[in-house]
């Protein structure tokens, strides 16, 4: 039997913190002098204009929101126009992502469009006027005028640019209205008057705060919704959405035998999982493995919901079950709390609320925090590029710092319509800080998207979604599942929902049986870095790849490769350098490095273009002893770049996206006599409502870096042996078993 080889922990090790020259300087601006002044007094001239055919109330103090677009070579942080701001007396209250065609550039080579950020900004409704005959005496050379040059459009967003697209056709109903919480004290009141007398129904003891937006149920009849948008704070106003179906399509009505089970209760390792569900039937024969907890106040259960959770808890206990299936004792017994009942989806679909609320509750509440969870439910809704959901937004922040490893199913809404992006992944599997799971038709090497499976891309930041996916079952292969529904035995389904809990016990199964060396963010970031791509299936369908079964697998190393775990937090204002594992001698061949960065950040609903308060920038120095001049640094060469996120075919991204993105993976190929002391250099950026972040706190990391030349047949032994008293191997602990 051939000797097992296991990845290398403790890289962290071998960091360092460097300090490097950053680089700066000023940017020739695309508009100067008059030309800058005489185009922003046309454009206050016409928010003036606009703003007064705007009715009184719908600006609460007397201020207005509207809409200040930047140049796209104009959106870094340093180059947020807080002089601009100050000088017109704006308050900045939020941002989004554009689209724009600039008139001019500023430089000679450049692209017909690009990605910049439109900011939503509050000033004084009457004062616009008069700053449009004010900006003609500005000082050309003042902070103030400089920013103005950098402006590329100033506008009022219309009652229709507020009302996004309705997944159904009667308007009468429950809608959810999203408020720009900032720059004025008593919007909400001012709002709930507004709608009142525009024949709306706000419904106040459903109003859910997120840091710097209000969601805002509201009961019209349709025909005053026009006018109910009109109000200047309102960011956004939809359909109120509903709870995504739960219940699971059985493809196969007749039960299958269950094979036996292990012994009841017993679990391989330890770990606290929770799977947030609509319940497990009293008689179900995975209740030896379930804490199961209902949350105070909840009614009685939904028989459709108790399916569902049945057979999602199953897929994360046992996997995909067959009739043959060898049934070892789970990973880790599970915390099944139902937040479905049987009036979730009634009234309007306003208990979409309450689902949540019993989620958030439970998260905050538990005394051990929880260190995996699933989500396999959600609203029923496709991302939209401009706006984060209540959902995202809460779970995301929870799960920023890696505390927990969540993966989320990317939704069921693969076959809707693609021109209209009713196909796009649904939330919260659109969170940073999520592991955004699709479904595969087959465990084998054959494998494609099921067309089932909801797509990409996420948003900008976190454009790569789903991140992965998982087996989930088709009509032709469905997800085997320990059902009760129609007596206990074996079923079979379909769908992103086990395609999630499936990869959640991967990942699990890596913490087991590495006695928990490896921290939730690292298994997040393995599990990316494992992630097999599958030649003509874009990122769009499949993430990164179709996500590790086999723990053993994910963790294991052949003779000529060596991948080894950095985990750790970041500096802040310095560089951490991770030097690569190397053997004594030089590499012959040609050599394969991959690796795969990821961290969970903060994040800002209110600032969809600037969601993350995160970000890297990485610096590949492939010979460290190849330096231009004394006290230098080595030169570097291109390693992480946009390319690896979207083609651009794909998905136009903004052009400092990919600082900004919380997962970064790449493999590069080099000949191996160039690779002197390699090492990748890891800057952390720090923003806060797109500008930069006056105290920043240390951020979290994991890094996977894999080292293969298949010419050195030897290469992990070499490295073990060069480093030994700094890597250490992960081996398993536990006799894991290998999926079926």
């Amino acid at each position: 039997m051939s000797k097992k080889r296991f990845l290398l922990g403790s890289g962290e090790r071998l960091t360092s913190t460097e300090k490097v020259k950053r680089n700066g300087g000023s940017k020739a601006p695309p508009y100067k002098g008059e030309m800058a002044a005489q185009r922003a007094s046309n454009f206050l001239r016409d928010v003036s204009g606009s703003l007064h055919s705007v009715p009184k109330d719908a600006c609460p103090g007397g201020r207005a929101v509207i809409c200040l677009t930047l140049h796209p070579r104009f959106i870094s942080k340093s180059d947020f126009p807080s002089e601009l701001l100050a000088r017109t007396r704006l308050s900045v209250v939020g941002g989004k992502s554009t689209y724009v065609e600039p008139e001019l550039w500023g430089v000679e080579k450049h692209p017909d469009g690009a990605i910049t950020d439109t900011l939503f900004v509050a000033g004084d409704r009457g004062y616009f006027q008069k700053l449009a005959e004010e900006v003609f005496n500005w000082d050309t050379k003042s902070p103030a005028f400089q920013q103005l040059q950098y402006l590329e459009r100033l506008y009022a967003p219309s009652r229709f640019d507020r009302i996004k697209r309705q997944l159904q056709g009667d308007e009468e109903g429950v809608y959810e209205a999203v408020l720009h919480s900032g720059g004025v004290p008593e919007i909400l009141d001012a709002f709930y008057k507004f709608a009142r007398q525009r024949g709306g129904e706000p419904i106040e003891n459903r109003v859910r705060f997120a840091e710097g937006v209000i969601f805002v149920p509201v009961e019209t009849g349709g025909s005053g919704l026009e006018e109910i948008a009109d109000f200047s704070f309102l960011r956004a106003i939809r359909k109120m959405p509903a709870l995504r179906s739960y219940r699971p399509p059985i493809l196969r009505s007749d039960s299958a035998p269950l094979p036996d089970l292990p012994p009841e209760g017993e679990a391989q390792g330890p770990g606290a999982v929770a799977i947030f569900d609509g319940g497990i039937p009293a008689d179900s024969p995975l209740m030896p493995w379930v804490n199961y907890i209902e949350p105070p106040g909840i009614s009685a259960p939904n028989i459709d919901g108790l399916a569902h959770g049945e057979q999602v808890t199953s897929a994360f206990l046992f996997g995909h079950v067959t009739p043959d299936t060898n049934m070892q004792s789970p990973y880790a017994r599970v915390d099944h709390i139902r937040v479905v009942d049987d009036k979730t989806g009634e009234s309007g679909s306003l208990e979409l609320y309450d689902v949540l609320d019993r989620i958030l509750a439970q998260l905050d509440g538990a005394e051990d925090p929880y260190q995996f969870i699933n989500l396999s439910i959600g609203p029923d809704l496709p991302i939209d590029d401009d706006e984060i959901t209540a959902w995202t937004a809460e779970l995301d922040s929870r799960a920023s710092h890696g505390r927990s490893l969540i993966t989320c199913a990317a939704g069921n809404s693969g076959e809707l319509d693609m021109v209209a992006q009713l196909n796009r992944i649904q939330p919260p599997s659109d969170g940073v800080n999520m592991l955004a799971v699709g479904a595969c038709n087959s465990l084998d090497d054959e494998w494609a998207r099921c067309s089932y499976s909801s797509i990409g891309p996420g948003r900008t930041p976190g454009v790569a979604k789903p991140d992965g996916v998982a087996f989930g079952g088709d009509f032709a292969r469905p997800f085997g599942v320990v059902s009760s529904a129609n007596g206990i035995g074996l079923s079979g389904t379909q769908g992103t929902s086990f395609a999630a809990p499936f990869t959640l016990r991967s990942a699990v199964g890596i913490y087991a049986a590495s006695s928990e060396q490896l921290q939730p963010l690292s298994l997040r970031a393995l599990m990316v870095h494992k992630a097999e791509a599958k030649s003509g299936l874009g990122s769009a369908e499949v993430g990164w790849g179709r996500f590790p079964d086999d723990p053993i697998t994910a963790i294991s190393c052949s003779e000529s490769e060596v991948t080894v775990v950095y985990q750790g937090s970041l500096p802040i204002g310095e560089y951490l350098r991770a030097p690569l594992p190397m053997p004594p001698q030089l590499i012959s061949g040609m050599v394969d490095i991959s690796a795969t960065l990821v961290i969970a950040p903060d994040v800002d609903p209110s600032f969809a273009n600037a969601y993350t308060k995160a970000g890297l920038e990485v610096i590949f120095r492939p010979n460290s002893e190849k330096v231009k001049s004394a006290g230098a640094h080595a030169a570097s060469a291109s390693f992480f770049s946009t390319k690896n996120l979207y083609k651009e075919s794909e998905y136009v991204l903004r052009s400092d996206g990919h600082k900004w993105e919380p997962c970064l993976k790449a493999t590069r190929r080099k000949q191996g006599g160039t690779l002197v002391k390699p090492c990748f250099d890891i800057y952390y950026h720090h923003r806060n409502q797109g500008r930069a972040e006056r105290e920043p706190s240390p951020i979290p990391y994991a890094f996977v870096v894999t080292i293969s030349a298949p010419r050195v047949k030897d290469l992990y032994d070499q490295v073990l042996q060069a480093y030994s008293s700094v890597l250490v191997p992960i081996e398993p602990i536990l006799d894991v078993p290998v999926s079926v």
